[in-house]
């Protein structure tokens, strides 16, 4: 906490919370052990992004607006330029984006909320994916391909997108980080 420049209370907090998270464990003498995400844990992170964003589909479909849909295809143009010559971090930042626009649009505040608290793992998992030259633009077309299913009011289409996509992000992670 001095080192930090705040009180010992945040600190605490946030060492609770990445203890509850499994990312750390105390041991005897007041020592703290980074665990980290592990084949497993990611895995079952995967599996929960899944089921909620699939199960935000058929809410997005019905609720999103004609500006929202505007703003996902920018920010399909917007990582379109980005493929060649940027940093990973603008990419990332893009696709945060759009992901946050699109689960945004189903109005669901609680999905919403459970998304969002899986956003550190996420964020950890895409700066793996997206750095790989391979999965960028297979992602960039699996985005279109859902915003597509999305503006068309195919909720079928888009939930079965958006499985395939996910499944595609959890393969290149967990190969990524054997």
């Amino acid at each position: 906490s001095l080192r930090l420049g705040v009180s010992r209370t945040p600190v605490r907090e946030a060492l609770r919370q990445l203890e509850s998270d499994g990312l750390i464990e105390y041991v005897p003498r007041k020592v703290v052990v980074v665990r980290g995400i592990t084949q497993e844990m990611a895995a079952e992170i995967f599996a929960i992004r899944e089921a909620l964003e699939v199960a935000a589909i058929p809410f997005i479909v019905q609720r999103i607006t004609p500006e929202e849909i505007e703003e996902l295809y920018k920010l399909i143009e917007e990582s379109e330029g980005l493929m060649e010559g940027s940093s990973v971090t603008e990419f990332l930042s893009v696709a945060k984006r759009f992901n946050d626009t699109l689960i945004q649009a189903s109005r669901m505040p609680h999905i919403i909320k459970l998304v969002e608290t899986y956003q550190g793992y996420q964020h950890a998992f895409r700066r793996v994916t997206l750095s790989k030259t391979l999965r960028k633009p297979s992602a960039l077309q699996e985005h279109k391909a859902i915003l597509k299913a999305v503006e068309a009011r195919d909720a079928e289409l888009a939930e079965k997108l958006m499985r395939q996509h996910l499944k595609a992000a959890r393969e290149e992670y967990l190969t990524a980080s054997r």
